[in-house]
């Protein structure tokens, strides 16, 4: 799955006559992706786009004039494009010359000027975390006034052109002459070794000028011949900070619960709260941001996931971007599918799952007569396992009652068990995957075992459920026992299924009988009956959030795996209906919680498998658009 950019074009419409002017721009957003429609700049921010058009239309803008308005009002806004159209019918020609020539913001017409550039530093160094170590213009130690604005690096870090243009000189120090709307800039990156540009080259954005040699870089702006400040025999001087911008910068809260307050007191009304898995939209300039994050005292108004604003304690905060820690397993599709070897139309082709990342099998050796023959079950999945594997697919693997239980005597009924049982079936399961997790260490072929299947359960169709505290202990055992064979692998809770409510109190009742070295490492549920758009069938238990909400507050730390989703006893519903549920489900998740969800795995791949909807028909026939859209995400 390719990662998903921030929506860095809007595209901004007069209040007057709104409707007539979204017909007319209906064509350029099928043409072009990835565009928000603002309904008149008033009461809207359009800081949070990087590229915005805009309307000239009277009425609209202060002075009539939209580019002195967004530079006015909005400073991070970088590109403005102007659209001189009074009325709809004045915007339609444009907008198909636009549409025809594949041209998003018009760069083709270049006469009269109506693309505006404001000059932008983009962060200088591969180092993290980002932050500001020194402000320019400060009193530094000795009294004298500070020419730069210093930003944490790391000794060999890669230090990156801010902005593009050509090199005036190297070394220790770097200079680069940018041309902005007439306008010069120089750009100086002290701090510097193993300088990889050279006098005259023309350098891009984001592209390696050499190494730092310490914690540390200094960037000095100047505009001559004339504008800034003087410092220390530097003229023309301006404030770095002005000039930073980085490509999806987000936040997020250095401990739980960080309360978000109507203003910036701590006094104010809280309104809402953030967590440490969460990433927080800035509602201020990037650069001024940046200063305030980690100062005692000074606060940041910013933006939830859910929509909330409000402003937040900078010393609780810290930098980064919506593109890193957005993977738990970075390059890999979080989307994926059950299989399972034992259905005729179960194990397909590797070649017919398409762009999906992840495959989960369920691991039966007890061939419901409580074998134990670890050997044949080994010889039953391994050359699925190496198929899919070699496919590029990663595997996830369940254990539960069918790997070891089913059809011992001792055991059954299962409504019968007592804590006595549970105990002597733990350790002799535990001591059979200790066996297992041996027979697969160092093939790389399985990259997560789950312990067990839905244990929470409230009944026993697919599971065999038991008492948190069994559980609690089942985990711990297994989870020492696989460590003791593969110390690579991962191990990850049961999918808990009995809801946000239940599961979440059921989980945490299990952990409080596990040390922190046998914590999971990641925290799987199946959330059946939730999704995004309140489907009377499809999310009759209510919004998924929910239960991202509730299960990350138990474990904040580590990631959620969704082992199992989709839709139950529903196999005659239209597939389109089926792909709106989970288009919407995957890319709700993906937008809404990067870096929180490990997988998301749809049940089932066939129907037939049990009783989920399976993205082929019980003939193997696909089911379009539910098929290709999903394999394709």
């Amino acid at each position: 799955m390719p990662k998903q950019a921030p929506i860095s074009h809007a595209f901004v419409l007069p209040d007057r006559d709104f409707d007539e002017w979204l017909v007319v721009l209906g064509p350029y957003l099928k043409a072009f992706p990835r565009v928000a429609v603002v309904r008149s700049p008033a009461g809207n921010n359009l800081n949070r786009f990087r590229n915005v058009s805009a309307v000239q239309a009277p009425l609209t803008w202060w002075k009539d004039s939209a580019l002195a308005h967004i530079r006015r009002v909005y400073p991070s806004v970088v590109m403005v494009d102007v659209v001189d159209a009074a009325s709809p019918v004045e915007l339609r020609p444009i907008l198909q010359r636009r549409i025809q020539q594949k041209d998003r913001y018009g760069q083709r017409d270049a006469m009269p000027q109506h693309i505006f550039q404001r000059f932008v530093l983009e962060w200088p160094t591969s180092a993290r975390p980002i932050r500001v170590l020194a402000r320019f213009n400060d009193d530094e130690e000795a009294g004298a006034l500070r020419p730069s604005l210093d930003v944490a690096s790391q000794a060999g870090a890669a230090a990156l052109c801010g902005a593009a243009g050509r090199v005036l000189s190297t070394g220790e120090e770097i200079q680069i002459e940018s041309l902005v709307e007439g306008r010069r800039y120089l750009t100086s990156y002290s701090g510097l070794q193993q300088a990889r540009v050279r006098i005259g080259e023309t350098v891009k954005a984001g592209q390696q000028l050499g190494s730092a040699k310490g914690d540390r870089l200094r960037l000095t702006v100047q505009s001559p011949p004339a504008g800034g400040i003087s410092i220390g025999g530097l003229h023309n001087l301006l404030n770095p900070r002005e000039y930073l911008y980085i490509d999806g910068f987000r936040l997020r809260p250095t401990v739980d619960n960080l309360n978000l307050r109507a203003l910036p007191s701590l006094y104010a009304s809280i309104v809402g709260r953030a967590y440490s898995w969460q990433l927080l939209e800035p509602r201020e300039h990037h650069g001024r941001a940046l200063e305030k994050i980690g100062e005692d005292g000074s606060w940041l108004k910013l933006r939830s996931a859910g929509g909330v604003e409000g402003y937040a304690a900078a010393w609780y905060l810290s930098a980064t971007t919506q593109h890193e820690g957005t993977e738990v397993f970075p390059g890999i599709n979080p989307a994926g599918v059950n299989l399972d070897i034992f259905h005729p139309r179960g194990k397909p082709h590797p070649a017919k799952l398409g762009g999906l990342g992840w495959v989960r099998f369920g691991y039966n050796v007890s061939s419901r007569r409580g074998s134990e023959d670890i050997r044949a079950a080994l010889q039953r999945y391994l050359p699925y396992f190496e198929r899919y594997r070699a496919a590029g697919y990663r595997i996830v693997v369940t254990t539960s009652h069918q790997t070891y239980g089913e059809g011992k005597n001792e055991y059954w009924p299962w409504e019968q068990m007592t804590d006595a049982k549970w105990r002597r079936l733990i350790a002799r399961f535990a001591d059979m995957m200790s066996d297992i997790a041996a027979q697969w260490a160092g093939r790389d072929l399985i990259s997560a075992w789950q312990v067990w299947n839905e244990p929470d359960s409230l009944s026993g169709v697919a599971s065999v459920p038991l008492r948190a505290r069994n559980y609690g202990l089942m985990f711990r055992e297994v989870k020492r026992a696989i460590r003791s064979a593969d110390s690579n692998v991962q191990v990850i809770t049961a999918g808990f299924n009995s809801g946000p409510g239940r599961g979440s109190a059921y989980a945490r009742a299990m952990l409080r009988e596990l040390s922190d070295d046998d914590k999971p490492d990641g925290l799987a549920f199946h959330p059946y009956g939730r999704g995004v758009n309140g489907h009377p069938y499809y999310a009759m238990f209510g919004h998924i959030d929910e239960s991202i909400w509730a299960y990350s507050n138990v474990m904040p730390d580590k990631p959620l795996w969704i082992t199992e989703w989709g839709v139950l006893d529903r196999g005659n519903d239209k597939p389109a209906d089926i792909a709106r549920y989970a288009l919407g489900f995957l890319r709700y998740l993906q937008r809404q919680y990067p870096g929180r969800i490990a997988v998301m795995i749809w049940y089932a791949w066939a129907q037939g498998m049990h009783n989920g909807y399976g993205l082929i028909d019980q003939h193997g026939r696909s089911r379009p658009p539910l098929t290709q859209e999903f394999l394709s995400f």
